[in-house]
């Protein structure tokens, strides 16, 4: 909470005073093409990145392929631009580009440093003025590339292409496309061992929960999904790019539980989530899942949103096929309109949704 205090006051402070940038002593702003790239940097986080509208100082090449073109701004909520002072480290020229090293940290009340992030960017000089490009745009040419269908992999040179799961994340992309009535759209899956790897390749040195205990991990984006620990199959975080912007008005328990349903998480079915889920509630008769949406984390393996989501979403399935999950996927935003989407189509009411959780649990828990 603590934490979220000093974030919401960060964020204040960017709308009042902007976002402060300092440099590393080390950086020598007499010299002309090194402050012609301060500039360039003061100039870009000033211009307010986070509402991700066309920008003088990215370049128009990576505006016009993806609609949210800087991949780093939103890695962190709400934004890498939420206001956290942004101290340059370093600017290494190489030709007509350079490496800009940034990182963001503030220094919490008791004196200690709180450091959110170290990223790179990099600086290309096109017709006598430098733009800023995403560090994956360079970083991704040191790995092997792959084409399965419409699928652009991309991996470690150390790893070794599983075609049979490359082939299968396609058929699973066709199949929930055509069931979801939407049309396959091409991207870029990055793969590799663990996720920071994928993070060191989009250009972060170091972010908050970097080295922690390496489990499957990963994240869609519009035309990118990154995946660490499951090699070339990682369906639930292609279910999101696949079929999420066709259905705007849905809640997000709706559309976790569906990719859950379909893809798993982390490495495990939905079948393995709901045994332990089973496991854990029945020695925790106090905890009130009339009010399941309140809740978030069972541990660092299992989220509520998507188990019981994924149960809601299978019971669903179950009662009424396809036909029934995709309409599922329109009923509402609110936790209002999801609760009322249990009632509609489970017959189960708000006031009986403990009871009625709790039961299916142990049904489907069953081998």
């Amino acid at each position: 909470m603590k934490q979220l205090q000093i974030i919401i006051f960060l964020i204040f402070s960017l709308s009042v005073f902007g976002q402060s940038v300092t440099y590393n002593h080390t950086i020598d702003a007499t010299d002309v093409e090194t402050k012609k790239v301060m500039l360039l940097f003061e100039n870009y986080l000033a211009s307010n990145p986070e509402k991700k509208g066309k920008n003088p100082y990215w370049n128009k090449k990576e505006q016009e392929k993806h609609k949210n073109y800087d991949f780093l701004e939103s890695e962190f909520q709400p934004s890498l631009y939420m206001g956290i002072p942004a101290q340059v480290l370093s600017i290494k020229f190489k030709n007509d580009s350079c490496k800009i090293k940034v990182k963001y940290s503030y220094v919490k009340k008791n004196g200690n440093p709180h450091v959110l992030a170290i990223v790179n960017y990099l600086a290309i000089k096109e017709n006598g003025k430098f733009k800023l490009y995403n560090w994956l745009s360079y970083s991704k040419k040191k790995w092997n590339r792959k084409k399965v269908g419409i699928v652009d992999f991309y991996f470690p040179p150390c790893h070794k292409f599983n075609y049979e799961k490359a082939k299968k994340l396609n058929n699973f992309i066709n199949e929930i496309c055509k069931n979801f009535s939407v049309q396959p759209k091409p991207f870029e899956y990055y793969l590799a061992n663990n996720y920071d790897e994928i993070q060191k390749l989009k250009g972060f040195d170091y972010y908050i929960g970097m080295g922690e205990q390496s489990m499957p991990s990963g994240k869609a984006t519009d035309d990118k999904v990154y995946c660490g620990g499951l090699g070339e199959y990682y369906p639930h975080e292609v279910f999101h790019l696949q079929i999420d912007e066709h259905f705007k008005n849905k809640h997000f328990w709706v559309s976790e539980g569906i990719a859950t349903l379909l893809g798993g998480s982390r490495g495990k079915s939905l079948h393995w989530h709901i045994k332990r889920t089973n496991l854990y509630l029945q020695k925790h008769p106090e905890i009130d899942l009339n009010n399941m949406l309140k809740l978030t984390n069972l541990d660092n393996q299992t989220s509520y949103h998507y188990v019981l989501g994924g149960l809601i979403a299978k019971k669903i399935m179950d009662k009424g096929g396809w036909s029934l999950l995709k309409d599922f996927m329109s009923t509402g935003t609110t936790d209002k309109d999801y609760y009322n989407a249990i009632e509609k189509y489970l017959a189960v009411k708000k006031s009986d949704i403990n009871h009625y959780i709790r039961t299916q649990l142990k049904i489907e828990s069953k081998p």
